[in-house]
């Protein structure tokens, strides 16, 4: 009789064994729990790509391009806020803080609600005439190239992009340009008949700075710093960090209608300023 039950458990466990041979080897360590090896899978990251999923990948990449494309947005607008964020240094240096002398006081107010532009405004200002139509005409030149280059964006549509920002930076810089070809007195007696800021003033020195210690006080206006003009407060700014910190480095103020030389050394100067426009 016990031959009788051995011949089926016989027959299943042949059955079971030749099953497990014919298994898959992934399938095969599947079955195989507590054998150490790392965390099981779920079927379908060994299972064959399914008749949906190349719709599913496409989507995804289609959400990736749109991600890049965003990125690419948001570094041109930075791109183009940093470029507007110079501009707007460059026209609070230029504003018309007006601070005229007394014996001028109307004239200077006269002309700080009505700036002129004219060859004869800047032969008043004290320009020779050559000289002032010369800079008239190149003055001309640079705000008819910014009204060409404002319509060519706006029709183009890169009006206020970052292109067009640093294009128009050039004819910005162009103006300060012409002091190399007109002289510091000439380029100054411009600024102010442009209406334009053409002097820095200290508005307040920082306790125990550079500034405090050798003698530099409120309401002295900056003219020279190291040989160099001064007239707007970045190019102090930038004069401040060329050469060998701590050198000592001559500083001309204007203090009560006299100048003074001051020896501070180069670096920070520890002051607060602002800009002025005053008659040359």
């Amino acid at each position: 009789m016990l031959r009788y039950y051995l011949i089926p458990v016989a027959v299943l466990g042949i059955g079971i064994v030749l099953g497990y041979t014919l298994l898959p080897d992934h399938a095969r360590h599947r079955a195989m729990p507590g054998s150490g090896d790392s965390p099981l899978l779920p079927a379908a990251a060994y299972a064959p790509l399914q008749p949906g999923e190349p719709e599913t990948l496409a989507a995804l990449q289609e959400q990736l391009q749109q991600a890049r494309q965003a990125r690419e947005q948001l570094a041109e607008q930075l791109e183009a806020l940093r470029l507007r964020l110079e501009e707007l240094e460059i026209v609070r240096d230029n504003a018309a803080v007006i601070t005229v002398e007394t014996h001028d006081r109307e004239a200077g107010a006269k002309s700080a609600t009505t700036p002129e532009t004219s060859v004869r405004s800047l032969i008043d200002a004290g320009i020779p005439a050559a000289q002032a139509a010369w800079i008239q005409g190149q003055l001309d030149e640079i705000d008819l190239q910014q009204l060409y280059l404002r319509d060519r964006a706006a029709r183009e549509g890169w009006l206020d992009k970052p292109r067009y920002h640093r294009e128009r930076r050039q004819y910005l810089d162009a103006v300060t340009g012409l002091r190399d070809d007109i002289g510091d007195d000439a380029y100054d007696r411009m600024l102010y008949t442009l209406g334009r800021a053409n002097r820095v003033v200290i508005r307040d020195t920082m306790v125990n700075s550079p500034a405090e210690q050798y003698g530099l006080r409120p309401g002295d206006r900056i003219i020279e710093y190291d040989g160099r003009r001064i007239f707007t407060g970045n190019e102090l700014n930038t004069l401040v960090t060329q050469g060998d910190a701590g050198t000592m480095t001559l500083v001309r103020v204007q203090r009560d209608g006299e100048f003074n030389d001051l020896y501070l050394p180069r670096g920070p100067l520890g002051i607060r300023i602002s800009t002025a426009r005053v008659s040359p």
